[in-house]
């Protein structure tokens, strides 16, 4: 039995499968906060016609809130003004009226979603090595028999550079290769921040690779990015981390949406808003994070990534989700243009997770599966930084939200070389070059494809 299973997927939920049209009205099935709305306002309203790239114009944004939030008395709370969109306070009444506007493309109720279980590392992490016990060169050393018992490095990245062998069968070859390291590259982290001071973003003299971000939590203060549970530090040690991560060089950025685990979509929605305002190119984002449609709706973040891809440039990476569903059903997975990244179990190379023909539908069964899945990574027991007030530490967490993560120092890897490459050219890259045909297991219609660098 693993020590620890952490099933980091982010409740919430959906969204219409069809574009929306005017005049839609939606309201959260689950978890939703009364008298808050997200509005979306339609591209044409902006001055956008079908032929041209949706830029909303943040200053224009802000107008046509101020307009339409005010020929409905409605109090307008914020403006995403990047991707279109505000938030307002009002009755249910005024925002099915508001949603009848012209100008408007959609309403959607704005509801609460929350880490399904916060992040627990062994119970003795004194037992793990030191994180800055050396600063690894190609190739590194990977020493991680089982997982579960010795493993001293993240076992993933033996696993992603060579196309056979088996963790489980001691087939790998114990070593990392890696030309290149992500460097001037940036990864932005949308998550619960990061513990900027530990060894795994540690620099000469004092200094680390935690670039710009920002704390977006409602009455907080915007420049504590600090992780409070552990969950962004782990993700951004997976991507980024010196001696734990793929692109060992690449400049990392917080953006906090989550407190003591839970958020809001709204503030979700903030997070990607403010990534397609201050994003330093070449980027990519790692979402470790998904939301249940069968819960609530969010066409309106679906709205602002895919925004985020296709006007910004911006390659988005999430999370399958650890329901052990379909894929399709989360948010924002099952956008076409987000790279999704089911896990792996370093147990003959398998689906991590219970089969899905046997019933199990609840939250932590395993890996969410399906046509809405890119590839598979490394998922169970990965070991990467501690999120705590040690600055020194590592713990092993398992999940999709570590897949993700994996996929993503890829990513910035490829784009260390390739800095102009487009989210589709990005997409095209880490599943053609992906492995076929080595994942076991019943994958439920997911693509056997598994995450492959030589980077």
């Amino acid at each position: 039995m693993k020590k620890s299973i952490v099933t980091i997927c982010l409740l919430a939920a959906a969204a219409i499968a069809q574009p929306a049209m005017s005049g839609q009205f939606h309201k959260a099935h689950e978890k939703g906060i009364a008298g808050r709305y997200i509005v979306v306002l339609k591209p044409s309203a902006l001055g956008v016609t079908k032929n041209s790239s949706f830029v909303p114009d943040a200053a224009d944004t802000k107008r046509l809130a101020d307009s339409v939030a005010e020929r409905f008395s409605a109090r307008q709370v914020a403006v995403y003004g990047h991707v279109g969109q505000f938030l307002i306070e009002a009755s249910e009444d005024v925002a099915k009226r508001l949603a009848q506007d012209s100008r408007v493309l959609l309403v959607e109720q704005d509801a609460r979603i929350e880490i399904s279980a916060i992040p627990s590392c062994y119970d003795n992490v004194s037992t793990f090595p030191l994180a800055n016990s050396y600063d690894p060169t190609s190739p590194q050393t990977i020493s991680c028999w089982d997982p579960q018992l010795n493993c001293t490095d993240n076992w993933g990245l033996d696993r992603i550079d060579q196309t056979t062998g088996s963790q489980s069968a001691h087939t790998l070859d114990s070593k990392f290769y890696f030309d290149a390291k992500g460097t001037g590259t940036h990864i932005y982290v949308l998550d619960t921040g990061i513990i900027k001071t530990h060894t795994e973003f540690a620099l000469p003299l004092g200094a680390n690779r935690v670039g710009a971000g920002i704390n977006l939590v409602p009455g907080e203060t915007s420049t504590n990015t600090d992780d409070d549970i552990g969950h962004g530090t782990h993700v951004s040690a997976i991507a980024a981390g010196r001696r734990f991560g793929v692109a060992k060089a690449a400049t990392i950025h917080p953006v906090r949406i989550f407190q003591n685990g839970g958020a809001t979509i709204s503030t979700a929605v903030s997070g990607v808003n403010w990534i397609a305002s201050n994003h330093v190119d070449p980027a990519v984002v790692n979402m470790s994070f998904n939301y249940n449609k069968a819960l609530v709706t969010t066409t309106s973040l679906d709205s602002a990534v895919t925004t985020l891809i296709s006007t910004y440039g911006v390659t988005v990476v999430n999370s399958a989700g650890n329901w052990n569903q379909d894929a399709t059903d989360f948010s924002p997975t099952g956008v076409s243009a987000v790279i999704v990244a089911a896990g792996l179990d370093w147990v003959n190379n398998q689906h991590w997770g219970a089969s899905p023909t046997n019933g199990c539908r609840t939250n932590g069964c395993g890996s969410n599966w399906g046509s809405g899945v890119d590839l598979y990574a490394p998922a169970t027991d990965v070991l990467a930084a501690l999120g705590s007030g040690e600055n020194n530490l590592a713990c092993t967490l398992t999940g999709t939200s570590m897949a993700a993560p994996h996929v993503t120092g890829v990513v910035a890897q490829y784009l260390e070389d390739n800095p102009t490459a487009t989210p589709a050219t990005i997409h095209n890259f880490i599943t053609s070059t992906a492995t076929a045909g080595v994942v076991t297991g019943t994958l439920g219609g997911s693509p056997n494809l598994l995450l492959f660098t030589d980077l």
